[in-house]
């Protein structure tokens, strides 16, 4: 019985050691994104199937310069490149422009154009706030 608990432990231990390198790795991934420009993340949860997070990285314009995914059910999970949504205006991305790229991936673009679509009206809100206060 003993045994057991200690084994529980040690693999309780272990999820969180890997949990804690993989949140590293994507921040770390994140951060070198950043430097070419904005990162719109969105997420795609797994369920039965695995989970993928998308990274797309944004000019000034709005246009797409880099699109990652990361997916998988582990936590080796990598990054790959999404092809084809290069050029393309982030807030403009239909679901017709997704098309070719499967539907977790598909969905976890869409959910980063809607995410930075919400950072830009919340940022609107906050402008206007702003404005009101001190005008």
């Amino acid at each position: 019985m003993g045994w057991m608990i200690l084994a529980a432990i040690v693999m309780w231990s272990l999820q969180l050691v890997l949990g804690l390198w993989q949140f590293r790795r994507f921040n770390a991934h994140v951060r070198e994104l950043r430097a070419a420009g904005r990162v719109a993340i969105g997420k795609a949860k797994g369920g039965f199937r695995s989970g993928v997070v998308a990274l797309i990285c944004i000019d000034e314009e709005n246009r797409i310069s880099k699109a990652e995914t990361m997916a998988g059910r582990t936590v080796f999970a990598g990054f790959h490149p999404i092809k084809g949504l290069e050029g393309k205006i982030l807030p403009e991305l239909t679901e017709a422009d997704c098309q070719g790229l499967g539907r977790q991936v598909k969905a976890a673009v869409l959910n980063a154009r809607q995410d930075y679509e919400n950072y830009q009206e919340l940022q609107r809100e906050r402008s206007q706030q702003c404005a009101a206060v001190s005008g």
